[in-house]
Parts: C-alpha cells; sequence; structure tokens
C-alpha cells in the first residue's frame, strides 16, 4: 500500500510540472490521481476492518461455545446445592416448629433423636468468561441482550449466589456448634430451647432468599444458552 501511494504521490507531482499539458489537463490528472490514492485508502482501511470484524466474532463463538459448556456444568451445580439446601430448610423447618406435644411425640415414637446438617456450595465455571473479559473482548458481543444477560450473571447472580452459600454456611454452624456445645442437654430441653429455635427460623428465613437466588442463576444462565444457540 505504501509502495502505491507513492507511486501516485509521484504521478501527481509529473503531472504539474508537465509543461506539455494545459492547466486544466494537470489539474484533471491531479484530481484523478488524488482521487485513485484516497480510494486505494479507504478500500485497505475498509479491508483491514473487515478481516479483523471476522477474526473477533470468530474468538467471540469460541468463546460462547465453550461459555455454553461452562453455563451447563453451573446449573447442575446450583440444581444440586439448591435440592441440599432445600432439604435443609425443611428439615430445620420442621425442627423450629416442634411443639412440647410434637417433640414427646417424636421421643416415643422413635426413641432418640438425630439431628443431621449439610452444605451445599456451588462450584461456578467462570474462567473462560474472566479470561475473555480480562482481554477486553467482551465488547466484540454484538448482541446487546446477550452481553447484558452474561455481565450480568457473573457480575450479579452468581457472585450473589456465592455471598449467600458463605452466610448459609455460617448459620448451619452456630446450628450445629449450640447442638454440640449441649450434648449434655436433655434432647427434649435442647429441641426447645429459645435460642435453638431462633437459630433454626434465622436459617430457615435465609434459605428462602437463598432459594429463590438459586433459581434466578439458573433461570439466567438458561437464558444466555438460549441466546447463543439462536445466535448459532
Amino acid at each position: 500500500m505504501q509502495e502505491e501511494i507513492s507511486k501516485h504521490t509521484k504521478k501527481i507531482y509529473t503531472a504539474a510540472k508537465n509543461k506539455n499539458h494545459s492547466f486544466a489537463e494537470k489539474v484533471k490528472e491531479i484530481i484523478i490521481e488524488i482521487f485513485i490514492i484516497v480510494f486505494a485508502v479507504t478500500l485497505s482501511i475498509w479491508l483491514h476492518g473487515w478481516s479483523e470484524h471476522r477474526k473477533e466474532q470468530k474468538e467471540v463463538r469460541e468463546f460462547m461455545a465453550d461459555l455454553k459448556e461452562d453455563l451447563k456444568n453451573d446449573i447442575a451445580s446450583m440444581q444440586s446445592a439448591m435440592e441440599t439446601l432445600s432439604k435443609n430448610s425443611d428439615n430445620f423447618l420442621f425442627i423450629q416448629q416442634l411443639t412440647k406435644e410434637g417433640v414427646d411425640s417424636l421421643i416415643d415414637n422413635k426413641g432418640s433423636f438425630g439431628f443431621h446438617s449439610s452444605i451445599g456450595t456451588t462450584k461456578i465455571s467462570n474462567g473462560n468468561y474472566e479470561g475473555f473479559k480480562s482481554s477486553g473482548k467482551i465488547t466484540f458481543i454484538e448482541n446487546k441482550t446477550l452481553k447484558k444477560a452474561i455481565l450480568r450473571y457473573y457480575q450479579e447472580a452468581t457472585p450473589g449466589i456465592i455471598e449467600a452459600e458463605k452466610i448459609n454456611a455460617e448459620q448451619v454452624l452456630k446450628i450445629t456448634d449450640f447442638w454440640s456445645e449441649n450434648a449434655e442437654v436433655d434432647i427434649k430441653k435442647k429441641l426447645l430451647n429459645g435460642r435453638f429455635k431462633s437459630l433454626l427460623d434465622v436459617f430457615h428465613n435465609t434459605a428462602t432468599g437463598s432459594l429463590n437466588l438459586y433459581e434466578e442463576g439458573i433461570s439466567l444462565a438458561k437464558q444466555i444458552i438460549n441466546e447463543i444457540e439462536k445466535d448459532n
């Protein structure tokens, strides 16, 4: 391209110095050469932009293929953690609502009562997203709806879920700590203890909010997958 511009620039100079041509002929030749230069530069810029755009969209397609698999894994992980949390919440709510008569009935029918709990956690596959974002390539995504959903998922939805899981884990530990610290206390007194019931109630309330976050996260992940499939 530089050679072409140089060649036509020389022609402009030659035309300007040509004593055998009239002024009008010189102007005409100069305008033609300038037009050729402008056209060549414009075409070169357009071809370069077109090539870069193709390269960018190829990277986007590769990212979307990886992202789709990541989201499927996230959905499975969230569903598993959600199931664990739901069971915990139902179990703790049942215990929290026990009356003196209910405790007596449990003891009479089963002879003993065991307190069990488990903590469900979500593993978010965000390596592909973080790499794509840190390289500044998020702007390559031309589907604005898809781009907004992806940003919302990784910047709002999943951090909210992770934070909620930390709070739930803390609540479960408080409950299990109370249970172990009062290991020698009569089972009936422990189950009816006001502080114990308060801990269970707090857990149930936070768990309810967490379950909503899981549902929103799963729904958003599915929405992103659908948008990716629509673009393919």
